[in-house]
């Protein structure tokens, strides 16, 4: 199956797809108005214009958009809307996207951000299918050639971001398969169905939400609603509430602020079957919390990767306390190993690395050749991830191999924090590191050695413009010198 045909198969459907705030859109609807945006982008494009930027927030402007991009073809590139200049440019250079959709509100914005870009770009709004060109004096970016679609299921239609820095990015390589695999097995794991109707709050563009609830309620034909507020206990229980929502997926930081709101009784949330949440440690005495207080609701904790499209295990409610802790087993058409240094699997209780089997698995990193055939082994993902299965198989996470910062569910790369303030003129040394945060599980902090400590400087403002909020460190701490390894490379721990 391809992608485009999870909306397609909808078109005479008049049943209500998404809600947004005061508006909502039919399946019928939405089909329309992505064929047309479709038709736009084929008439402004060429064939070698493959990679397509969408550079909105959650709406069903998103969803219109994405579907946009697959109905004429093309691979769609998700932009967060709080990226700065530098991130922006590096986005478009990277990836080679001639073409962004956005909204008349971000006019401007764009403008500003890409005025130092060296090539020529359009962008579609698609509140009236207007057209600007950026740069029109210069010519689109040379393309690359690396993906080459031939109209399979094992076509690329998905670029998402996983890490690296700007000078250095990385992105995962989604195809149909990979996509409507990992969703059936979803469907499969938490028996949903056409009845459902999600809450969606987390961005639309990381990978858990594209799959687990946008991906996922639209092969069904259930309905969505996303939330356009900002994620509150109050608009979260009134939503629920007033739409007779079925599930959510969240990151552990939502759920926390679930469990200390106070006006819980006020509201009327029986409807709600299912909480989903991974991207980040939960407190086991919290989770324990919550399991108690919202009895009628199941817990289910989650694990993946985006380049596993990304769901992988799933602990069901049944087990949510037997197990508490775990991640569970793998859900369906996902297997899941541990693995010892050498490669050899382990015993139950020993801890290695995680590694995945499936048709979810990734085709690979953009223009990353060599790490993607570091990464895919003998067609198994290596995840850098560590942990262990029990004497049951259920799995449990026990640390990263990698740097990453994980904070409120948002995967933060400490590399790209240094690369900007290495270039701040009184910054000799940087190293960015995890701090515990109660409520978002982690936030990045830095390390500095200062050429003249003599000098203060506010470096949150210097990195104001060139990274996003949450990516800035919430604390600088000025040190004479960073630990060292034998070789001169900073030591993380």
């Amino acid at each position: 199956m391809f992608l485009w045909e999870l909306l397609k198969r909808q078109r005479k459907n008049e049943k209500t797809a998404i809600k947004y705030g005061q508006n909502s859109v039919t399946y019928k609807d939405w089909y329309n108005c992505s064929s047309q945006l479709s038709d736009t982008l084929n008439m402004i494009t060429t064939e070698s214009s493959l990679n397509i930027g969408i550079f909105l927030p959650n709406s069903i402007d998103y969803a219109v958009a994405y579907f946009s991009i697959l109905l004429s073809a093309r691979i769609i590139i998700p932009i967060d809307i709080q990226l700065k200049e530098l991130e922006i440019i590096s986005t478009l250079k990277y990836c080679e996207i001639d073409v962004i959709i956005t909204s008349l509100q971000y006019h401007d914005y764009l403008n500003n951000c890409l005025s130092a870009y060296k090539y020529k770009v359009l962008l579609l709004f698609i509140e009236d299918q207007s057209i600007e060109i950026i740069n029109d004096k210069v010519e689109f970016i040379n393309k690359s050639d690396i993906i080459k679609n031939v109209g399979t299921e094992d076509d690329v239609v998905l670029m998402l971001h996983t890490s690296g820095t700007t000078s250095n990015p990385k992105r995962v390589m989604l195809t149909h398969n990979n996509l409507i695999n990992n969703v059936e097995s979803n469907i499969q794991s938490l028996k949903l169905t056409a009845c459902d109707k999600v809450l969606i709050s987390m961005p639309m563009y990381f990978g858990y939400c594209n799959t687990a609830q946008f991906l996922t309620h639209l092969y069904l034909g259930a309905s969505m609603v996303i939330l356009d507020t900002l994620f509150l206990p109050k608009f979260f229980f009134k939503t629920v509430q007033n739409e007779k929502i079925t599930n959510f997926t969240g990151v552990p930081s939502m759920l926390l602020m679930l469990l200390e709101y106070r006006y819980i009784n006020e509201y009327d949330f029986s409807s709600l079957r299912y909480i989903c949440f991974g991207g980040g440690r939960m407190p086991v005495e919290q989770l324990q919390k919550l399991i108690q207080v919202f009895k009628s609701v199941g817990f289910v904790q989650t694990y993946g990767q985006t380049e596993a499209s990304p769901r992988t295990t799933a602990l069901l409610p049944e087990d949510a306390l037997r197990k508490i802790g775990s991640v569970g087993r793998p859900i369906p058409n996902v297997k899941v190993k541990i693995v010892d240094e050498s490669g050899n699997n382990t015993r139950s209780g020993e801890i290695g690395e995680i590694i995945i089997q499936g048709k979810n698995i990734m085709k690979g990193y953009y223009k990353q050749e060599e790490i993607t055939k570091r990464t895919i082994v003998n067609n198994w993902l290596h995840t850098n991830d560590l942990g262990y299965f029990d004497n049951e198989g259920y799995l449990y996470i026990t640390g990263r191999r990698t740097n990453m910062i994980i904070s409120g569910g948002i995967n933060i790369y400490p590399e790209e924090i240094e690369e900007v303030l290495l270039n701040h003129p009184n910054i000799q040394e940087v190293c960015v590191l995890a701090e515990e945060h109660f409520l978002l599980g982690e936030v990045p902090i830095a390390k500095i050695v200062l050429k003249d400590s003599t000098i203060e400087d506010n470096y949150k403002v210097f990195c104001a413009d060139k990274l996003a909020d949450y990516k800035i460190p919430v604390r600088f701490e000025c040190v004479k010198q960073l630990n060292k390894t034998y070789n001169g490379k900073i030591k993380r721990s």
